[in-house]
């Protein structure tokens, strides 16, 4: 799974155009997970560590936005497979949020919180990362280097306690994680090809502009 999320990250970020679009889709993952702890465990005034959590991701789906504006040279309103990161985050919240229940016997709003959680942050303890490893553009290594560090700041306590809460039940951390790669494989499985054929289609648009831009010139000329 490393190797594949290498690679693709690596492809798209040969072009800005792709890699504006690729920044837009964190921002609107960090959204989904934003809004997720607001409806849930911050849907009153919530305690001082959860709070923190939500300011992390709220400023890390406005970073990534701004970043995206940056690359692309304004602000832009398309994704690379926003469905398909939709559809990771629901189901990686659905079926976390079942497997635990089979255990606990009923649901556990604070259980499934944590869990999701410590599921995503390892994920983007792995993600982020090689996606610095594979930028170009300086802004965009610099802010995932904070990113970072501020995902770092949290995680720890809260996989120390979701580990708790799962060992007080018999259940491991290990499957849900593994449930988390299933998922997250299947989101880069589609990536994978909207990638390659973004890339494909660039020389052809580019193509095109400069053809365009010729048949101007020339009209111009002849006038």
């Amino acid at each position: 799974m490393r190797d594949r999320i290498q690679a693709v990250l690596r492809r798209l970020a040969q072009a800005p155009e792709l890699e504006a679009r690729w920044l837009h889709t964190l921002s609107l993952m960090e959204f989904i997970g934003a809004r997720k702890i607001s409806r849930t465990v911050a849907d009153r005034h919530p305690s001082l560590a959860v709070l923190e959590h939500l300011t992390d991701e709220t400023r890390h789906a406005f970073a990534f936005k701004r970043l995206s504006a940056e690359v692309a040279g304004g602000e832009i309103t398309t994704f690379l497979c926003p469905e398909a990161a939709g559809r990771y985050f629901q189901a990686l919240d659905h079926e976390l949020a079942a497997w635990a229940t089979s255990y606990t016997g009923t649901a556990d709003v604070y259980l499934h919180y944590l869990l999701t959680t410590t599921a995503i942050e390892r994920r983007a303890m792995v993600l982020y990362p090689l996606y610095k490893a594979a930028s170009r553009n300086p802004s965009v290594r610099e802010e995932l280097g904070r990113v970072v560090t501020e995902e770092q700041n949290h995680r720890r306590s809260i996989e120390d306690a979701c580990v708790a809460k799962l060992s007080a039940v018999g259940a491991s951390l290990d499957d849900a994680l593994a449930l988390e790669e299933r998922l997250f494989g299947a989101f880069i499985s589609e990536l994978e090809p909207v990638v390659e054929r973004e890339l494909a289609a660039l020389p052809v648009l580019l193509a095109s502009s400069e053809s365009a831009a010729h048949a101007a010139t020339t009209s111009a000329s002849a006038k």
